[in-house]
């Protein structure tokens, strides 16, 4: 069966967002991305950079959405068994593995596939955040609720329209992870036609099924903040000293550092901008070593995304940055995924253990579309 992106058509997407909402027999969950809470405001006169989430919550249960998620739970979950895979690849000296190419950008996914086909084996298995967080709301809310899957239906609200082709993935039972995307922009016009406004909208509560995140999930969105939730996920694992968070809290456009963690070395780069790209792979080709890469499509990050409000200047882009690292801070002392209570539960209740077979059923890839 064909499916719809709605690519460039807010009003049939509205449309199609109505109709699942108004539908007796479907629970519609929504989850909202890091660089979502630090950059709707910018459409309803609030500065760049301030954190809405609660703000934004309740906009969307004012919406009718039945639950919404957190997409922070997701990059918990992919950095968790990212950590994991990673250690493993250590443990038995496969230097093949590496370097590991970040999954959770679709735009670098695209280039990648594009102009470097070559090194697409070396992008994670392991499904973006967002793809995530819309299997596991799924999965855990059907057995919580007694409901199949397929009446579960999974919208986002995300910083990028490319997004959007990722509601063509699915899991191995054919389901999608994601049913439907809304951008920033476009959550903002949905609201305004149902006659919301976000500054006079009560906050919200995340879903008290799955209600949290960490730091090290909220940081995702930024640049640098996915190689700082590896290392810091990765020292927790292997019980030492965690490294210097605010060595990648900058918005250099490649930042590069080689870590030693216990027995191990880990040398990272994290890079955005498609401009840039090039360089990396130059470094690799002239046979650098590295073992894990950060790349983001987009100027610092999923923050500067093109489904986020515009205008934009580098003003605004870096306001967006340094509010979603203060959100991140507000996470603590929920730091690394391991500490995060709704993480523990869907270990516990869903998953069974990093890189089960349940896990590699909700949270790998399958059938890749791009």
């Amino acid at each position: 069966m064909s499916h719809d992106i709605y690519l460039n058509d807010p009003e049939g997407l509205f449309a199609a967002l109505e109709k699942e909402l108004s539908d007796p027999n479907k629970i519609v969950t929504v989850q909202i991305a890091p660089a979502v809470r630090v950059s709707i405001g910018e459409e309803f006169g609030y500065p760049a950079g301030t954190d809405l989430t609660k703000k934004t919550v309740g906009l969307l249960q004012a919406i009718g959405f039945d639950h919404v998620v957190d997409t922070p739970l997701g990059a918990d979950v992919n950095i968790y068994e990212e950590a994991y895979e990673i250690l493993h690849a250590l443990e038995r000296n496969d230097e093949e593995y590496f370097p590991v190419l970040n999954s959770c950008c679709i735009g670098w996914r695209l280039y990648c596939s594009r102009t470097h086909e070559n090194m697409c084996k070396h992008i994670s298995p392991i499904a973006s955040p967002h793809m995530i967080t819309g299997s596991i709301s799924k999965a855990f809310l059907s057995k919580k609720l007694n409901k199949p899957m397929k009446e579960i239906v999974s919208v986002s609200v995300m910083p990028c329209t490319l997004k959007k082709y990722e509601t063509l993935e699915e899991l191995s039972d054919g389901l999608r992870y994601v049913d439907y995307v809304l951008t920033t922009r476009e959550l903002a016009e949905f609201a305004k036609k149902k006659g919301l406004d976000l500054k006079t909208t009560p906050e919200g509560e995340f879903s008290n099924f799955l209600p949290d995140s960490s730091k090290d999930g909220v940081i995702f969105g930024v640049t640098g903040g996915l190689v700082e939730a590896l290392l810091t996920t990765l020292a927790h694992i292997l019980d030492v000293e965690k490294e210097d968070e605010t060595f990648f809290r900058n918005d250099n456009k490649i930042k590069e550092r080689e870590v030693t963690l216990g027995k191990y070395k880990f040398h990272v780069i994290t890079v955005y901008g498609a401009a840039n790209f090039e360089e990396v792979f130059k470094q690799l080709d002239e046979g650098k070593k590295f073992h894990f890469i950060e790349m983001m499509n987009c100027p610092y990050g999923c923050v500067g995304g093109p489904g986020q409000p515009l205008p934009v200047d580098t003003k605004k882009l870096e306001a967006r940055a340094a509010g979603l690292r203060s959100a991140a801070d507000k996470k603590r002392p929920i730091t690394v995924p391991q500490e995060n209570p709704t993480l523990q539960i869907l270990y516990k209740e869903l998953l069974g253990r990093p890189g089960s077979k349940e896990a590699k059923k909700l949270l790998y890839f399958h059938k890749v579309k791009l």
